[in-house]
């Protein structure tokens, strides 16, 4: 606790008056993501948008959060594993939203169920995050062309078009 109360600018003494342990100081930036992450599915989309800029703005926004929120992810996934999982950290909440987004966004064009196309996405979307998470935090990252190669990947595939 002291060592986390130094870097945050605190006492530990004053730390201890919002958390009684550093478990606690996990779980509630866990929380935190997880609240910000799912908020991203509420936010207001323009009329009009296909499919396919509806998913690169939601994945925008998402990719713009884990930009801004980099430190605690490398927290999360440096701690993540030797940290007793809470039934309300799991992943379902997020996966569910994304299944019921691409549903109703227009997954009926997709050659798969969206429940499918859900974990397909979700294992690109964390294939494009990992180098955000383990590169230094002064490296240069654009969301915006992250968020773009996604979308490619996941509506086009891997295999280059013939010209």
């Amino acid at each position: 606790m002291q060592a986390i109360a130094r870097e945050a600018g605190f006492t530990a003494a004053s730390l201890y008056t919002y958390f009684a342990s550093k478990d606690e100081i996990y779980g509630a930036l866990v929380d935190e993501l997880k609240s910000a992450l799912l908020a991203t599915f509420d936010a207001r989309v323009p009329a009009g948008l296909t499919f396919e800029q509806r998913l690169e703005l939601l994945l925008q926004r998402q990719f713009e959060l884990a930009l801004a929120y980099r430190n605690a992810l490398r927290i999360i996934f440096d701690l993540g594993p030797s940290r007793p999982r809470r039934k309300d950290h799991s992943p379902f909440d997020y996966l569910e939203r994304m299944e019921a987004f691409i549903a109703s966004a227009g997954g009926d064009r997709l050659r798969c169920g969206a429940e499918e196309a859900t974990r397909f996405l979700w294992g690109l979307t964390h294939a494009a995050f990992l180098p955000l998470i383990l590169r230094p935090p002064e490296a240069p990252f654009d969301p915006a062309r992250e968020v773009e190669r996604v979308v490619d990947l996941f509506l086009h595939g891997a295999l280059a078009t013939a010209t």
